[in-house]
């Protein structure tokens, strides 16, 4: 776009919010695709949910002026022209980030890597599929290389080691599915249900519950450590599911030394507990092995093992199947 128009948008986003000409600016770079277009455009949504905000607010102290001298239709006219004003100025200093978050998404050069909000919970927060949606398959389709050997040796650590953290969906696949491989040859369980379980838990390994210690817990289904367990614990808050009906509490989980230990104690929690023996005779058909892992009650999340389908069903799951042979 050239510098002349590059202006006739910055004069949109500072003239008055009853400028027709703005508009027609904004047509304007609509039309050649220009990003400052797009965050002019995302702006003015901005601006209208802040105007919606506003108006909700007015209208809850409309009780107020009902007796009041000062008020009368011209006062209101004049205060809602003020009122558009001002979230129009607002927006324009992304005080909310709403517009920044429509760039974002929006924008046809914006980044692959963009999180949704909900998959970023703070470091304490248990994000297991009680709390936290699976991220969408096409930011797994744009991963392009796998992890170095040397990053996957890393993954076998101490709990004092620096917390593992993938850089994208595609690694945290490829950097476990020897594990999950294992886990199939020595159990029999779908490996591609143990890996999208794993990442269904941790949110694609970003949010591993850490072990209070400065390194990472390790657990990567979010096991909890209750009666039976005399390992290492980490306390963690999570979001469980009590009649449809979701509640945040405080909870102890199990703490490994070791990702490979996780695994191993995944299988030995289903192997002895009774209620997952449905699910372990027919561990190889992923599809029926996750749903009956939810009908044992294994996540009290409804919507559990549609999650849990849709991860093995992605694109960036079928790549690592034919690469690692399962």
């Amino acid at each position: 776009m050239d510098t002349h128009s590059n202006s006739m948008l910055d004069q949109a986003r500072n003239q008055s919010v009853y400028d027709l000409q703005s508009l027609d600016s904004l047509r304007q770079g609509g039309h050649n695709n220009d990003e400052k277009a797009l965050r002019a455009a995302a702006e003015q949504f901005e601006a209208i949910f802040m105007g919606m905000m506003l108006k909700s607010m007015r209208q809850a102290n409309a009780v107020f002026e009902e007796d009041n001298p000062m008020n009368s239709r011209y006062t209101e006219f004049y205060r809602d022209m003020h009122d558009n004003q001002m979230t129009s100025d607002i927006s324009s200093q992304g005080t909310l980030g709403l517009a920044d978050l429509m760039v974002q998404q929006l924008s046809p050069t914006g980044t692959d890597d963009f999180t949704p909000a909900e998959l970023l919970p703070p470091s304490r927060v248990a994000t297991s599929s009680k709390t936290v949606p699976y991220e969408d398959a096409t930011e797994v389709a744009a991963a392009a290389k796998g992890p170095s050997k040397a990053r996957v040796d890393n993954l076998v650590m101490n709990d004092q080691a620096e917390a593992w953290q993938p850089g994208n969906p595609m690694e945290f696949l490829q950097a476990l599915a020897p594990y999950a491989k294992q886990v199939a040859e020595d159990s029999g369980i779908a490996a591609e249900s143990v890996l999208a379980q794993a990442a269904l838990e941790t949110g694609w390994g970003r949010h591993v519950i850490p072990n209070g210690k400065g390194g990472s817990s390790n657990n990567l289904f979010n096991i909890k450590a209750d009666n039976r367990w005399d390992g290492d614990r980490a306390e963690a808050n999570t979001t469980e599911y009590y009649d449809g009906k979701p509640q945040r509490e405080d909870a102890f989980f199990r703490s490994y030394s070791s990702v490979g230990d996780s695994f191993r104690d995944y299988v030995d929690f289903l192997n002895n507990n009774p209620r997952y023996e449905q699910a372990l005779e027919v561990g190889k058909d992923a599809g029926r092995f996750v749903e009956e892992l939810q009908n044992a009650g294994y996540a009290t999340d409804p919507a559990y093992a549609r999650k849990l389908q849709t991860i093995m069903n992605s694109d960036a799951m079928q790549k690592v199947r034919e690469k690692f042979g399962f």
